[in-house]
């Protein structure tokens, strides 16, 4: 639960800092810390992507993932809810309420808090959630400047559903074997990637879309021989 903790600190902490901050918090100085992470996400996706046994597993996880994904419309489903959310708890007031519901949804719905979680129960591991928080940090103070103090509320929305996540792998441990834990953090690493391309804007994935691909990684890594 480490890196979860870690990262519910950075955006109460975050926050704080943006309603201190206000408006004097200028644009070219959040690119720069944004971008910054980004690269460092980018190196993370990529050694997580090199621990890799059997690098035909990972491309036909990704490849057929991929396709389930996109049937799915697991991103688009995702938004939907997020609107549909926003729209239910927005309509009772702003204030607090849109700051929590904006915050929660950007730092709750997404593929890397849903890896990072998985990662952190199944072998320990908080270097994704880690870095989300740095992630995270950033977007919560320019929220809070935007939006308002209730960005701070959503510090216990993540605590609560990815510490969901961490608790439900950490039980779901006992049933994987090395290679399932391998071949799935190296699927979720390219996952990483993804998602740093897209923070970085060299090409827009629908990560979500791509979340099957975990799925399908370790029942390959399981029968595999």
């Amino acid at each position: 639960m480490f890196g979860n903790l870690i990262n519910a600190g950075t955006i109460f902490f975050g926050s704080l800092a943006g309603l201190l901050l206000g408006k004097n918090l200028k644009s070219r100085y959040q690119e720069a810390a944004m971008g910054a992470a980004s690269l460092a996400l980018l190196l993370l996706g990529l050694q997580m992507g090199l621990k890799a046994q059997n690098f035909l597993i990972m491309i036909l996880s990704l490849t057929v993932g991929s396709l389930l994904g996109h049937w799915m419309d697991i991103e688009g489903k995702m938004d939907s809810f997020g609107l549909w959310v926003e729209s239910k708890l927005s309509s009772h007031g702003q204030g607090f309420n849109q700051g929590f519901v904006y915050a929660s949804l950007l730092f709750c719905i997404g593929p890397m808090g849903i890896m990072g979680s998985i990662q952190s129960g199944l072998v320990g591991d908080h270097s994704i959630l880690m870095t989300k928080a740095v992630i995270d940090g950033i977007f919560s103070v320019v929220l809070s400047v935007t939006v308002g103090w209730g960005v701070i509320g959503s510090a216990a929305s993540v605590l609560l559903y990815q510490g969901a996540i961490v608790l439900g792998a950490q039980w779901v441990q006992q049933f994987f074997t090395e290679i399932i834990v391998t071949e799935m953090t190296a699927t979720g690493g390219m996952l990483i990637v993804a998602i740093a391309l897209n923070l970085l804007e060299i090409k827009k994935y629908k990560t979500a879309n791509m979340l099957p691909s975990l799925l399908i990684a370790g029942l390959l890594a399981a029968f595999w021989k």
